[in-house]
């Protein structure tokens, strides 16, 4: 026997079937409002769009750096040119501390002759100054012959410092062990007064090697940033030291100097390194914080550093510096600061340069990475 199934009512026309695996509304009960199922591929689309703004970010970084880099190429050899400027012109006796140069002799009073009772004058800052304190009950008129201070004429109780081309070391050029006599004629109340004092040459140092050293402590500091995984933290610590030597150097060059107040000495001498310091030290906390900004602020003063001690690389050649302290500590302070400070420089534009591709690298492999489906 043939069983007969019952025929399935068809929907009547301009009714909507109901959707696969959706229930059917019941009668009687009303439809839930806003409630709808997630659409199908939602979460691969959520992931593209992470993914694509990560990608955006890491090009935009790479760029941004790729910018830096070519900045501070600009800057380093704008710096350069500066440097050369100054080597060129070779005006190193102004941007001693006091005015003071490095020479080959030191001066001293030896005697007053006859002796004048209250006339005091001695020979202060290695004998590149006399210094006379009128205690008698007339005037003391400096003779001419000196140069441009003289003749000069102190009152009772007055007091002068200057520097006597008679006297001075500085423009001279006297061997080591050689003796320079020099007089310095006085009128003392009437009086004729001479004053007499010597001039004795020291050795010279080995200038080729604190060059050497100076080279070599910046060739290390290029050698040693291309082979270092963080090399961008070296150029921070490289350059923090170079602005310590730069500061202990302005310090004892400051304190040698009894002519002038101390702190417009300090700020006379420090110069230009009022900017790289802070420059330098701010550079190096956001270097250590991994912002490429930071290496491009301490490659900029450590390049200011190294140009603004280049006229103490007299210290090299000459034999008596103006400095508070051992001159081979002087020497060393100039070799860490023109060494690392130029070392840093050079070193600075490549850092760079590899800090924007190693972005630019991220951003593209980022770019190749396929979104994981159903990601949130």
């Amino acid at each position: 026997m043939t069983r007969l199934l019952p025929r399935r009512p068809t929907p009547a026309a301009g009714r909507p079937t109901p959707a696969a695996g959706r229930p059917t509304p019941i009668a009687g009960r009303p439809t839930p409002v806003g409630r709808r199922s997630a659409p199908a591929g939602g979460g691969s689309a959520l992931a593209g769009l992470c993914f694509a703004g990560a990608r955006l970010r890491f090009v935009l970084e790479g760029r941004r750096l790729l910018r830096v880099g070519g900045r501070a190429v600009r800057l380093l050899s704008l710096l350069v040119v500066v440097a050369g400027a100054l080597a060129v012109t070779g005006g190193p006796a102004a941007a001693h501390a006091g005015g003071l140069t490095a020479t080959d002799a030191r001066g001293r009073v030896v005697a007053v002759t006859p002796a004048v009772p209250g006339l005091e004058i001695t020979a202060i800052e290695d004998g590149a100054r006399l210094r006379l304190r009128n205690g008698t009950s007339g005037p003391v008129t400096i003779k001419p012959g000196g140069g441009t201070p003289t003749p000069a004429v102190i009152p009772p109780g007055g007091e002068l410092t200057w520097i006597d081309e008679r006297a001075t070391p500085d423009g001279r050029s006297i061997a080591a062990g050689e003796t320079v006599p020099w007089t310095i004629p006085l009128d003392v109340g009437g009086t004729d007064v001479a004053v007499t004092g010597t001039l004795i040459g020291e050795q010279r140092p080995p200038a080729a090697l604190w060059w050497a050293a100076a080279a070599v402590t910046g060739l290390l500091i290029v050698t040693a940033a291309r082979r270092v995984r963080r090399a961008d933290l070296l150029l921070a610590a490289a350059g923090a030291i170079a602005a310590a030597a730069s500061v202990a150097h302005v310090i004892g060059s400051t304190l040698a100097v009894e002519s002038a107040p101390p702190v417009g000495t300090f700020l006379s001498a420090a110069g230009i390194n009022l900017l790289a310091w802070p420059l330098i030290a701010g550079g190096a906390v956001t270097a250590f914080r991994g912002r490429a900004a930071g290496v491009l602020a301490v490659c900029g003063g450590a390049a200011l550093t190294a140009v603004f001690v280049l006229p103490d690389v007299t210290s090299f050649h000459r034999a008596v510096l103006p400095f508070e302290g051992p001159a081979v500590l002087e020497r060393i302070l100039v070799v860490l600061a023109l060494g690392l400070g130029a070392g840093v420089a050079v070193a600075g534009a490549g850092v760079l340069r590899d800090l924007a591709q190693k972005a630019t690298a991220a951003g593209d492999g980022a770019r190749e990475q396929p979104p994981t489906a159903g990601a949130a």
